[in-house]
């Protein structure tokens, strides 16, 4: 599991509407994610920066910075993820602080809260089929 959440290409495959463009270096990726919340679709410009990856802790963090395509938000992320082998299976805990702005900000938190919890949902079920 641990070499599977380092290969970002691959983990960001099991993003819903979200696609690696430009492998700028080994720890910088540029990508394009879309975004529907109630009734406001948008695309954002996105920079990936892998803040640490530590293999002794199986600890992976990263900076997200994206810019609505049309120049009307933007969005700042740190998203961090840990490993855990438990018996036969690897539990994963992930921890992601979002600031949102522009449009999808003005919608509201309740649906964006509903938006990331099944958007984290079909990661981690993609994430699962990854590994199966």
């Amino acid at each position: 599991m641990w070499t599977l959440l380092q290969d970002i290409p691959k983990v960001a495959t099991c993003i819903p509407n979200a696609e690696i463009t430009e492998v700028v270096d080994p720890a910088t990726y540029r990508a394009k994610v879309a975004v529907k919340v109630g009734p406001v679709s948008v695309s954002y410009k996105a920079t990936i920066r892998v803040e640490r990856m530590d293999d002794a802790e199986h600890v992976a963090a990263f900076g997200v910075q994206g810019d609505e395509t049309r120049g009307r938000g933007g969005v700042r992320a740190k998203v961090t993820s840990q490993a855990f082998a438990e018996g036969d299976c690897t539990r994963v805990d992930l921890n992601a602080d979002a600031q949102i702005s522009g449009i999808i900000a003005s919608v509201g938190g309740r649906l964006i809260e509903s938006v990331a919890k099944k958007t984290i949902a079909e990661f981690a079920a993609n994430l699962t089929k990854l590994l199966t």
